[in-house]
């Protein structure tokens, strides 16, 4: 056994010290220019786009190689949802102290200190309503990011071989912007 596992490896190391380098040089060929390839299809379909930034606000545009546009509904996104998290923590302390009272006052006793009066917290029912809708608010601003951003998407995709080119010329009113189509 040990005689053929030698063996084996003589023969797969002859092979190996047997083959010389080569040292015949051949010139380098310079790197072919190569033409700038304009893609007439979008890399994505516009309902796929659009589902994609639905589920995910700038991910359809980062497909679409649209970065900035992608990079300015996730950071919606997050902004929102940091938003969501904050409001709702901020109702949860508003339910929770709500009916919380303080005594006023306390009146020395011979078993101790006997609270008299209240005073009501400043957590009230209305602050509960309040910092509710603040959730359902920022809840909105989720939804209509992602729909906005599905949009977006979609609209992108459908337009992605028309040629616009924008520019902004100064005049007396202030800056005046124009946008050229070409067909």
């Amino acid at each position: 056994m040990k005689f053929l596992i030698v063996a084996l490896l003589l023969v797969v190391t002859a092979g190996s010290v047997a083959r010389a380098q080569d040292t015949t040089v051949v010139p380098a060929k310079p790197p072919a220019a190569k033409p700038a390839v304009t893609r007439m299809t979008p890399p994505l379909t516009p309902k796929r786009a659009f589902l994609y930034s639905l589920l995910l606000p700038g991910f359809g545009q980062s497909r679409l190689d649209r970065g900035v546009s992608g990079a300015l509904f996730a950071s919606i996104e997050l902004s929102a949802l940091a938003m969501v998290r904050r409001s709702r923590a901020d109702l949860t302390e508003a339910r929770r102290y709500l009916t919380d009272t303080l005594p006023s006052d306390f009146v020395v006793t011979s078993t101790g200190l006997t609270p008299t009066g209240e005073v009501v917290g400043k957590y009230t029912s209305d602050l509960a309503k309040t910092r509710r809708l603040h959730v359902e608010d920022w809840v909105a601003v989720l939804a209509f990011n992602h729909l906005f951003a599905g949009a977006d998407a979609f609209v992108a995709a459908q337009l992605w071989d028309v040629p616009v080119t924008f520019s902004a010329i100064p005049s007396e009113r202030g800056p005046f912007l124009v946008a050229t189509l070409r067909f």
